[in-house]
């Protein structure tokens, strides 16, 4: 994906302290939406590739250097929703969650490093906590920068929107959502009624994801033709890689927004940064 920054013609640089900002970072690049709530509008999507020359930082340090070269993460806002993209985190049912032991709950699936600290949101669609770790140094340079942010997990918001859509659908064929990062992806079911799976992979090729995707669909005896596969992130209509994930699945269609903020970018589909114009919907 090609960088990208597009705004609106009423948004101000000098009003962000009115807006909210929804940022995801990961160690290949960042994105960010900015959202003017007075005017019920997306004002400004961005997405950017690190340069070369940030790799080997850490990523505390790419966040530092974001922030000091991007001139709108520069600014302060009304509210500041952050997701650090991560395969460390896991769900806890609300009747088995105590905070005073999240970390033996989270070192039971992963380990925690010596630089790392652990957060967790609760998500009302699923009656569960999710608890996930983020490095201490990132957390203290963006807590510095936005004393209000929250910081959230993708997959809070990807599972919450997979059931929102999956309750929706009019006839009752599994529900199966896709949200493509650079280099994993993120893929939940929706079937029979309730929220059965969700899972990140990571993949090299197109090759490697068809694998992946089909695998998780045969082990939850998923039809291909039998299902509603909902697309969202990195990844464009005309590129090799959409083509090809077509040619297996060719009723794999985009995710759209739900309209309640105006979208109004026609060179940026809306399936692009999905779950980031989704981020501060989420009521933590």
């Amino acid at each position: 994906m090609k960088n990208f920054f597009v705004f609106n013609d009423g948004f101000s640089k000098s009003k962000t302290s009115s807006y909210i900002l929804s940022l995801q970072l990961d160690d290949k690049g960042y994105s960010y939406a900015i959202i003017d709530l007075v005017g019920k509008t997306y004002a400004a999507l961005n997405h950017h590739n690190f340069d070369k020359k940030l790799i080997g930082k850490t990523i505390a340090e790419k966040a530092e250097s974001m922030i000091k070269e991007d001139l709108f993460l520069s600014k302060n806002y009304k509210t500041v929703y952050f997701s650090y993209l991560t395969q460390k985190s896991t769900f806890i049912p609300s009747e088995y969650f105590d905070k005073t032991k999240a970390k033996q709950y989270f070192t039971f699936n992963h380990k925690l490093e010596e630089n790392e600290e652990l957060l967790f949101n609760f998500n009302k669609e699923i009656d569960a906590y999710n608890v996930f770790s983020i490095s201490s140094d990132l957390t203290t340079i963006l807590v510095n920068k936005f004393p209000e942010i929250i910081f959230l997990h993708q997959n809070n918001f990807f599972v919450n929107n997979l059931i929102v859509k999956g309750k929706a659908t009019k006839f009752k064929l599994p529900v199966v959502h896709i949200n493509i990062n650079s280099g994993t992806f993120n893929i939940g079911i929706y079937k029979d009624d309730r929220f059965v799976m969700y899972n990140t992979y990571k993949y090299e090729n197109q090759d490697d994801f068809v694998y992946y995707l089909m695998n998780t669909l045969a082990q939850y005896k998923i039809e291909q033709n039998k299902m509603h596969l909902n697309v969202s992130g990195l990844i464009e209509k005309n590129s090799e890689f959409y083509k090809f994930i077509k040619g297996f699945f060719p009723n794999m269609k985009f995710l759209k927004l739900d309209h309640k903020l105006k979208y109004n970018f026609k060179d940026i589909g809306e399936h692009i940064l999905y779950n980031i114009l989704n981020m501060y919907n989420e009521d933590y």
